[in-house]
């Protein structure tokens, strides 16, 4: 992989010349195994992320606004067909870390609660009716999947991130 990782974001800029450090998050569950999901991203699709805390009576409807804003915005940037993260509740931190994680999660296999498979997809249906398509060239497939996750939240937010995977969408999974 392409060295692309510099030390200091702002001021020096100095590259690692490793793609050091990693981020790292860590799960701890029942059991004698452990689950290694390794998601290496560029930041064209990277960068095309973004974060709203919404007010909850924004519902359902601002959700999906927000969702295909975003998507909107990118364009071409990340590389479409792209597959959306979207992760909903928790604050700030969590959010975004959901719309990521939501990304290991393969192409067709959707929230385990039924409401939100419905949301994932209309979001696709909404997504792909931006008419961007691949490369954005145009077309009716800007997406091949849109993935939520959700976590319990504050009762005055409605935290929403969202978190694009270009068409690569490289992720890898091994069990030990």
């Amino acid at each position: 992989m392409r060295k692309s990782s510099v030390d200091d974001p702002l001021f020096d800029r100095k590259n690692t010349q490793d793609n050091t450090p990693a981020i790292i998050h860590v799960t701890v569950v029942k059991g004698d195994k452990v689950k290694l999901t390794l998601s290496p991203k560029g930041c064209g699709s990277e960068n095309m992320g973004a974060l709203k805390m919404l007010k909850p009576s924004d519902g359902v409807d601002g959700v999906i606004k927000f969702v295909v804003d975003t998507v909107r915005n990118a364009g071409p940037n990340p590389c479409p067909p792209v597959t959306v993260g979207v992760g909903i509740g928790g604050n700030m931190e969590l959010a975004t870390y959901l719309a990521k994680h939501s990304l290991t999660r393969p192409v067709g296999e959707h929230n385990q609660d039924p409401r939100y498979a419905e949301l994932e997809k209309e979001l696709l249906h909404r997504v792909n009716m931006t008419g961007i398509g691949p490369s954005g060239l145009g077309g009716s497939t800007t997406a091949v999947a849109v993935n939520v996750e959700y976590a319990p939240t504050h009762i005055g937010a409605l935290p929403v991130a969202v978190n694009l995977n270009c068409h690569a969408a490289r992720c890898a999974q091994v069990v030990l």
